[in-house]
């Protein structure tokens, strides 16, 4: 059914749920962007979908292997770097050229404070078309944590953000406590030209149910307590 619902993607190493798939296809379908800003490429998956909807793609990745894992869409501009560098620049050269920013997706560095860098950076970002802003992950605890931190309201322009367009879940893997981690999941914000009244609503549609999940797995985010050396070295070899 994978190969019928998503056709020339490399599935086996897309890191989504086919839920969450099957929502950023809705999106995409109905948005068609003329530009779109993706954060965190690891095998392509979601780039090879975005590509399938949107006229142009920038797409970036810490890790300098990403080049050799998949071809790249002949739409997407693929470069490799730090974000904190990247978003910055991408956001004014795009901003420079007139071109309408659609569509960004965030799922990078998966710490709370990685998280809501990266939000924040994008919020600088003055949309002159609606414009959506989905975040994978939202289900994690640490992602949250950095979802719900983030400034939202440094940008006048950000109309909404719901934290469980599509809720996480319990994946079914070992961990060293025996019980699964909470992943998977999208936040969604959206943002128009025209400046909001009043304070930003963080919306969790499913806060009690997602509460009650990360009580099940304290596990969740130990998982980044390994990866964070890795991710700091690539970070440090980046800003030298």
């Amino acid at each position: 059914m994978d190969d019928l619902l998503f056709p020339s993607i490399p599935i086996d190493n897309w890191q989504m749920m086919q839920w969450d798939r099957i929502a950023l296809t809705g999106i995409l379908s109905r948005l068609r962007p003329k530009c779109a800003l993706e954060i965190g490429v690891y095998f392509g998956g979601s780039l090879a979908l975005t590509s399938q909807y949107a006229e142009r793609i920038i797409a970036i990745d810490i890790d300098p292997a990403v080049l050799d894992r998949f071809a790249v869409p002949a739409n997407a501009d693929l470069r490799i770097g730090n974000s904190v560098d990247l978003i910055p620049s991408i956001l004014d050269e795009i901003t420079k050229a007139a071109i309408p920013l659609n569509y960004v997706l965030i799922d990078a560095d998966h710490s709370a404070e990685g998280v809501r860098r990266d939000i924040e950076l994008v919020l600088e970002y003055k949309p002159i078309e609606p414009m959506f802003i989905l975040i994978h992950d939202s289900g994690n605890p640490e992602c949250r944590r950095g979802i719900c931190a983030a400034d939202w309201n440094k940008s006048r322009y950000v109309q909404s953000v719901e934290c469980d367009f599509v809720p996480g879940q319990v994946i079914e893997h070992s961990v060293k406590d025996g019980k699964g981690e909470v992943w998977g999941g999208l936040a969604v914000a959206y943002l128009t030209p025209t400046e909001r009244h009043g304070a930003v609503q963080i919306n969790q549609a499913a806060k009690t149910s997602i509460e009650w999940l990360h009580k099940l797995s304290p596990a969740s985010s130990s998982i980044f307590s390994h990866l964070r050396p890795r991710i700091k070295r690539l970070q440090a070899a980046f800003l030298k």
